[in-house]
């Protein structure tokens, strides 16, 4: 009886492309799933390194995904039912969630995702201020669920 195994070609391990675009296409799932988007819906992606979310969600048939980041002028405010926020820094939240709550008006929502949704006790304030309140979080994966609780100001 021999011990080798039967297959002598070794498998290669998946790319760090596929991986990303694996990765990516869980977050978007995830988000889609919390926030209840239907497959057209418009969405807004605040932060850095958006772009395999933005091709995620084109991938899903959205009829408009928009990249921007904290702090940067856009000069258009097309309403959006998602504003998720991914990737910023502390420092760039107070913008990211202006510009999200621009985007989302009072019907739409807002995620904030990651690090800067980790502590929702130094959040809470900076969402209130922002005309948003908590709909859920979930501490597992730092994902803060948010929706307004006013009509949205005009910049």
């Amino acid at each position: 009886m021999s011990s080798k195994p039967d297959c002598t070609e070794e498998s290669e391990p998946p790319s760090i492309t596929a991986f990303g675009e694996a990765r990516s296409a869980a977050l978007v799932e995830r988000v889609c799933a919390v926030a209840h988007l239907p497959p057209s819906a418009r969405v807004a992606i605040i932060g850095r390194r958006t772009l395999p979310f933005v091709l995620e969600f084109l991938k899903r048939g959205c009829s408009a995904v928009r990249s921007l980041q904290p702090g940067a002028p856009s000069p258009d405010c097309e309403a959006a039912d998602l504003a998720w926020i991914v990737d910023v820094g502390m420092g760039e939240l107070d913008d990211a969630l202006r510009a999200a709550r621009l985007r989302a008006g009072s019907t739409g929502r807002v995620i904030v995702e990651g690090a800067a949704s980790s502590n929702p006790t130094s959040i809470r304030d900076r969402t209130v201020a922002h005309g948003l309140d908590v709909v859920s979080f979930d501490h597992r994966a730092c994902r803060l669920v948010l929706m307004s609780t006013r009509p949205a100001m005009a910049a």
